[in-house]
């Protein structure tokens, strides 16, 4: 795997973040997007899904039921998910 820039850096620290909302202590890991696109971050475990971010710090979240490429389509067609999606109900 290769090694993140400082930038691909921080788009996996914003993935990583929304992360620690939906699921405090999962396993990551980062895929740099072609084209400068942003990065990917898996959720490695089964069921975990990913987080596509954008260089603009959008994101895009996909369960682990959409494969990587059509998460990516729908990532490099617009799709976002707004922040609001990833706060945990608390009741």
């Amino acid at each position: 795997m290769s090694t993140l820039d400082p930038g691909q850096q921080r788009l996996a620290a914003v993935a990583q973040a929304y992360f620690a909302q939906l699921t405090p202590h999962a396993e990551l890991r980062t895929i740099p997007l072609d084209d400068g696109a942003g990065v990917c971050v898996l959720h490695t475990a089964r069921g975990g899904g990913k987080i596509y971010v954008a260089p603009d710090e959008s994101v895009l979240f996909v369960g682990s039921a959409l494969d990587f490429d059509a998460g990516l389509a729908a990532f490099l067609a617009g799709t976002r998910t707004p922040p609001e999606k990833f706060v945990r109900p608390t009741s």
